[in-house]
Order: structure tokens, then C-alpha cells, then sequence
């Protein structure tokens, strides 16, 4: 990923700045995303419900989630929410469900927002009273919990699992972003602490498989902007010194 600046820079300079936003060369745990032991084909989809059970219960998620779309009306969503929530009630260590409940509560509240007169970031889900968003928050927690590993948050999950923790996580953490972005408070947190959960769910995201999520991570890292600012503003002052000393 290159950085662009506004002045000129040496080739080291840039490869220092470069290096600050570059997943490849930071030293963390979105550097070890691409980890393939994280994600373990030979596991069962999942701990507590058998394979068929899964697949079964799959094929009902998506017969649910075809009949909704963008122009569906508020009405329409409940009743698929709740049919959701009836087969969360049957299976309530299924993880897909409460994955699909998040998305059906985001269409549901983004179908009740009043058309944006002046930009699209002054008519957001962020902007309705915040116990209408506690449903969407929970529900992807929910499936994060239940997708992860009971032995431990680090060890090894099934293909199914990992597909769940990366568009759990991916998916909250594009909503923390922005209720950053917007300048939202969130739960008492405020735009900076917003964003570092924002990173840290991308990475999480990038270690379950989503790449664009890993380069996300880096790019929501407060901790690295502020290093590339200071690295940046240093190099101007430096360059600007040499300017006005005729070097």
C-alpha cells in the first residue's frame, strides 16, 4: 500500500513510511494472519451441533435471507427477524442465526432512517437512540462467542467457524468505524477508542482469513497513523531546514 505525500521524499523515506502502514512488515498479529493454523479443515463445523444438523439448518438461513433484500419494506424484515429469533430459541448455540439476526437489525434500522437531504453520513443507524442498536450489537457478539474455540480464543477453528469469526468481526468492526467516523459516542467510548476497536476486530477478522480486512487493520490503527504523522512531519521539517540552509 503507498503512501502519497505532498513533498519529495527519498526512497528510504518512503520505505520508512511505507513500512508503518504495510501489514507485510509489521511484527503483530495482523502480520500472522495469513496463518494457516488458525483455520483446521479436518474440524466438524462445529463443537455441539452435528455436520447435518449444519447443513440443515444452513439451507434454512438462506431460504430466509433470499427473501429479503435492499427494498425490502420494514415489515417484511420483522417477520424474517422473527422467524430468526424462533430458531434461535430451537438452536441457540447456532451461530449463523445470530450472525443473520445482525444484518436483518441493520436493514431493519437503516429501512426506518428518513431520507439524507444533505450527505449520506447525516442520515445513519448511529443517529437513532442507542438502545435500537443494542440488538445488533449483541447478536454479533453472540455468534463471535459461540464461533470461537471453548478450549480457548486461540486455538484452532473449522472452516465453518472461521467463516463466521471473520464476517462477525468484519462486521462490527466497519460499524465502529463509523460511529468513529460520524463522531459518534458508542457505548461511552468516543472516536479514538472507537477506532482501535475498529483495528482490532479487522485483525481479528484477517486472522480467521478476510484479507481486506487485514489491510484495514493497519489502516484504522490509530497507534500507526500517529507514528506515520510524526515520521512525515519530521521529514518536512527536516527537508524544509535544508530548504531555507540553500542545501
Amino acid at each position: 500500500m503507498a503512501i502519497h505525500t505532498d513533498i519529495n521524499l527519498s526512497t528510504n523515506d518512503k520505505r520508512i513510511l511505507n513500512a508503518l502502514f504495510d501489514p507485510e512488515t509489521l511484527p503483530s498479529s495482523v502480520a500472522k494472519s495469513k496463518d494457516a493454523s488458525t483455520i483446521d479443515s479436518n474440524l466438524a463445523p462445529h463443537p455441539n451441533i452435528a455436520a447435518a444438523q449444519i447443513s440443515a439448518l444452513e439451507t434454512q438461513q438462506d431460504a430466509f435471507i433470499k427473501r429479503i433484500s435492499s427494498n425490502s419494506e420494514t415489515s417484511e424484515i420483522e417477520e424474517v427477524i422473527r422467524e430468526m429469533d424462533t430458531v434461535i430459541e430451537e438452536h441457540p448455540t447456532y451461530p449463523s442465526a445470530h450472525l443473520n439476526r445482525a444484518m436483518l437489525h441493520r436493514m431493519l434500522l437503516e429501512s426506518q432512517l428518513p431520507p439524507s437531504t444533505t450527505s449520506p453520513s447525516s442520515s445513519n443507524i448511529f443517529t437513532l437512540p442507542p438502545s435500537t442498536l443494542e440488538p445488533l450489537f449483541t447478536s454479533l457478539s453472540r455468534a463471535i462467542h459461540l464461533s470461537l474455540s471453548p478450549s480457548s480464543p486461540t486455538a484452532s477453528v473449522s472452516t465453518y467457524q472461521a467463516r463466521i469469526l471473520r464476517t462477525a468481526f468484519s462486521h462490527r468492526a466497519y460499524l465502529y468505524l463509523k460511529a468513529a467516523e460520524g463522531g459518534t459516542e458508542l457505548r461511552g467510548k468516543g472516536k479514538g477508542e472507537l477506532e482501535e476497536l475498529a483495528s482490532s476486530d479487522f485483525a481479528n477478522a484477517a486472522r480467521y482469513g478476510d484479507e481486506i480486512a487485514r489491510e484495514m487493520s493497519v489502516r484504522t490503527n490509530p497507534y500507526a497513523k500517529m507514528c506515520g504523522a510524526i515520521v512525515k512531519n519530521a521529514l518536512r521539517e527536516e527537508m524544509r531546514q535544508g530548504h531555507g540552509q540553500g542545501i
